[in-house]
């Protein structure tokens, strides 16, 4: 039993945490897990390759976008090491080693190997034949910036120690930062339905993706009520609700239109790249007249727009931050004059504007 201690004490008791069992019996290969802050995403992770490895001899990597978000990997055992009281564990360089007590010190086992994505691309002749898991941690980033192409980063990555043979499992883990990411924008990942549903766990992308919104509510009840907690909801709200309600920062309801496609007019398709095509419409009622952006797109229709010069066509023009329809589009969205077919679409949206204002 883990246990918070404050001047109110509340206990946490090892159910309130995180537990990967749901998420296994979906047998994807992708597993996005999102979760409050200290729910024990990390730790039951950890908790799982290790033993894996005890059992089974698979290995695992330890994934984070940087070489500096790797600086810390020194005490990734410091937490987990408890937990196999006849085992000793050590970090070798990007090697994660371990052996049975009382072995002699010549006998340390590659339990798995930490790696940087932003480095991985250097990494394509290496194998990893007995890598059954990747951790990728932290993967929506607090600060909202990602590596450049990073989708396609990831699935070489995974291409080079998978080698098509469909034996590796990805951990995707993060707290609620962001709805919108290139990840959930490349695979069509609308989270909408899901939230309204109220369900933990939904496949996506013919059963190769699942996305756990891992709402405990016996560990968000606790901490609420914990010191802290009570502090926040009084004077954080919003860190209230992201850090313990797993709340996404860029959900929100305002602002939001249903489409109708019979009414509304098409003004034209919108590539952005990382953050994939939109549909552009025209919408007008008694109080609101202006854009009403959705991933409904008209397939061939004559007017098309790219905002990565990569995707110019003969069908596809190129416009830049400072011409007319980008202009367009940016001030009305400062100016609140922009609706959305939904809450997802909205999140995503708003990434492509804060690029083109310089966020």
């Amino acid at each position: 039993m883990r246990v918070m201690t404050d001047s109110t004490v509340t206990t946490l008791n090892d159910g309130d945490y995180y537990d990967y069992h749901d998420i296994m019996t979906f047998n994807v290969a992708w597993s996005w897990i999102i979760g409050a802050r200290g729910l024990g995403k990390t730790f039951g992770a950890k908790k799982y390759v290790i033993k894996d490895y005890i059992k089974n001899g698979n290995q695992f990597i330890y994934l984070r976008r940087t070489d500096v978000e790797q600086k810390s990997k020194g005490t990734f055992f410091a937490d987990i090491a408890d937990e196999f009281p006849r085992w000793t564990f050590r970090v070798n360089g990007n090697q994660a080693e371990g052996k049975p007590l009382g072995a002699d010190d010549k006998t340390w086992f590659i339990l798995g190997y930490f790696v940087a994505l932003s480095q991985a691309g250097g990494k394509k002749s290496i194998p990893y034949p007995d890598v059954r898991t990747i951790i990728y941690d932290e993967v929506f980033p607090d600060n909202q910036v990602f590596l450049s192409g990073e989708v396609t980063a990831f699935e070489e990555f995974y291409n080079t120690v998978d080698r098509w043979k469909d034996k590796v499992r990805v951990f995707f883990l993060s707290n609620a930062v962001i709805k919108a990411n290139p990840y959930f924008a490349k695979f069509n990942i609308n989270l909408d339905e899901q939230q309204n549903n109220k369900q933990q766990i939904k496949t996506y992308c013919g059963g190769f993706i699942a996305v756990n919104l891992a709402d405990y509510g016996g560990f968000s009840a606790k901490v609420a009520k914990s010191r802290l907690g009570r502090f926040l909801f009084q004077y954080d709200e919003d860190y209230a609700d992201y850090a313990i309600n797993n709340k996404f920062r860029d959900d929100s309801d305002t602002l939001i239109t249903a489409l109708d496609s019979n009414i509304d007019g098409y003004s034209y398709t919108l590539d952005t790249g990382d953050y994939g095509t939109f549909g552009v419409w025209f919408h007008m009622e008694k109080d609101f007249s202006g854009f009403l952006i959705s991933r409904r797109i008209k397939k061939n229709f004559e007017i098309q727009y790219t905002l990565d010069y990569r995707h110019v066509s003969e069908q596809m023009v190129y416009i830049k931050r400072n011409d007319r329809i980008t202009q367009r589009l940016t001030n009305d969205y400062r100016l609140g004059k922009i609706r959305f077919d939904d809450s997802q679409i909205r999140a995503d949206f708003s990434q492509v504007i804060g690029t083109l204002l310089g966020k």
